[in-house]
């Protein structure tokens, strides 16, 4: 089975987290150009996904989903995982 390129619980370190960063930019990408393609379709919740297309937004997800959860970032230092995650947040938290 071939490992999911926007999953943040496979990112491990920082090879892995621009792996993620490169196929997030990606899905948003496609997402634009399915977006300009049929507007119409994608008017109550964004192509692949995306909850939150503008950058305002999609911080201010990112924010509330890792305040949200319990388990997110609560060690001294977060890891690439939790950056990977914070930033996935923005793309599916509304």
């Amino acid at each position: 089975m071939k490992n999911d390129p926007l999953d943040p619980d496979s990112v491990k370190d920082r090879e892995s987290f621009v792996r993620f960063v490169h196929a997030l930019i990606t899905d948003r990408e496609n997402a634009e150009q399915l977006e300009r393609a049929d507007p119409k379709r994608y008017q109550l919740g964004g192509a692949n996904g995306w909850q939150n297309g503008a950058i305002s937004s999609f911080l201010d997800c990112a924010l509330a989903g890792a305040e949200a959860q319990d388990d997110w970032g609560n060690t001294s230092e977060p890891s690439w995982t939790d950056l990977a995650v914070f930033l996935y947040l923005g793309k599916i938290y509304e």
